[in-house]
C-alpha cells in the first residue's frame, strides 16, 4: 500500500479510480499490478495507518530536499527578474494539463 500511495504523490494521479486503473496495468515502484476493486481500495485508503506513512513522508523528504539542494540548474531569466522583487515566489508549471 505504501508503494500505491507514493506512487500517488510522485506521479501526481489525479484520483483514486485513475489510480486503481494504474494498479491493474502497470508496477508501481516494488508492488507488481494487481486488479482490485474501487471499493477494496478506497476501504484500504480509510485503515492506511497514517503515521506510517508520516513517517516514511518526514524520511523521502529530507532525501528529496537534498537532492534539490544538490542540482546546479539556472533558474529562467523570468525568475531572475521576479525574485528582484518578491522575496517568497510560487512557481506552478501546467505544461502537462
Amino acid at each position: 500500500m505504501l508503494a500505491v500511495v507514493l506512487s500517488l504523490l510522485g506521479r501526481q494521479v489525479p484520483s483514486v479510480t485513475e489510480l486503481n486503473r494504474m494498479l491493474a496495468r502497470e508496477n508501481l515502484l516494488w508492488a507488481k499490478a494487481v486488479k482490485v476493486s474501487q471499493q477494496a481500495l478506497s476501504q484500504r485508503f480509510l485503515t492506511f495507518p497514517a503515521s506510517l506513512f508520516q513517517r516514511v513522508l518526514k524520511d523521502l523528504l529530507v532525501l528529496l530536499n537534498q537532492r534539490w539542494q544538490q542540482r546546479n540548474r539556472e533558474s529562467p531569466v523570468s525568475v531572475k527578474r521576479a525574485r528582484k522583487y518578491f522575496e517568497r515566489l510560487w512557481i506552478v508549471d501546467i505544461s502537462i494539463i
